[in-house]
């Protein structure tokens, strides 16, 4: 899993969330976490799962197969995801004007 224990590792530390607390809120051990972030061990596919979930990325993400960070605005009223988008958009030719 190329990219895994790193990826983990920088979203935990993103949250600010410990090992022990990331380990209580997917109900496993913190020796479990512990293993995966120093590359020991790889999480089965529930655990990927569940981790893709608590931090809000694709799985994909998670593995190293895609870099790009998904911003999961499903839980966003109407109005609210409009203006996401549009400050997107306005960041997309932001970025075209500064290459």
């Amino acid at each position: 899993m190329y990219k895994f224990d790193e990826r983990l590792k920088t979203l935990r530390k993103r949250d600010n969330i410990s090992q022990n607390a990331l380990s209580k809120e997917l109900d496993m051990t913190r020796a479990a976490v512990n293993a995966w972030e120093m590359g020991i061990n790889t999480p089965n596919a529930q655990s990927l799962i569940m981790l893709s979930q608590f931090f809000h990325v694709s799985v994909d993400y998670l593995l190293g197969v895609d870099d790009r960070v998904m911003l999961d605005i499903s839980r966003l009223n109407e109005r609210e995801q409009r203006a996401v988008s549009e400050m997107v958009s306005c960041l997309e030719a932001l970025k075209r004007t500064e290459d």
